[in-house]
């Protein structure tokens, strides 16, 4: 049986720079054959933002960018920011607990009311007391007085509870 013998040397190949060059120099020129329209379309993009001042621009802000962060943390860090941020996480809030097909129909509702009220607006109509009153009946009206009591007394419960929790 025969042994297998020690490994006593590594012949380790050595690229030559000049090879690498070479090499990586022909692996770019196929990159940009392959891709040449993708290329050529973001040479356009490129070209476009440049003629409209955006790269420079762009390059400015790098250039200046611990100035330009030092500015947006002390803007970012004023109170009325704060109010800000808080005012948009609670609209979002509201706007998420809303039934989409009820805000549908609010949203409906008041496009149509918008188009009636400049129809009365371009045509200069006025309608007298008694006709404002007798619209009282219309059931349109009447849905629309009946939304708007509801919603008065569900704003008008909110702050209610608003005042007894401060108080």
């Amino acid at each position: 049986m025969d042994m297998a013998k020690a490994i006593r040397q590594i012949n380790k190949s050595v690229r030559n720079p000049v090879e690498e060059q070479i090499q990586a120099i022909s692996e770019l020129t196929k990159a940009i054959a392959d891709n040449r329209e993708a290329l050529m379309t973001t040479l356009d993009i490129l070209k476009g933002l440049h003629e409209m001042g955006v790269l420079p621009a762009v390059k400015a802000m790098l250039d200046n960018r611990t100035d330009i962060g030092a500015i947006a943390i002390q803007q970012a860090n004023q109170p009325s920011m704060h109010n800000m941020i808080k005012n948009a996480m609670g609209a979002i809030k509201f706007f998420g607990s809303i039934n989409p097909n009820e805000m549908q129909a609010i949203f409906k509702g008041l496009s149509i009311g918008f188009e009636r009220s400049a129809e009365v607006v371009r045509n200069g109509e006025q309608k007298s007391l008694f006709q404002l009153g007798t619209s009282l009946r219309d059931p349109d009206v009447k849905a629309s007085l009946t939304t708007m009591v509801e919603f008065l007394h569900g704003m008008g419960e909110a702050f209610n509870q608003e005042n007894a929790e401060v108080n």
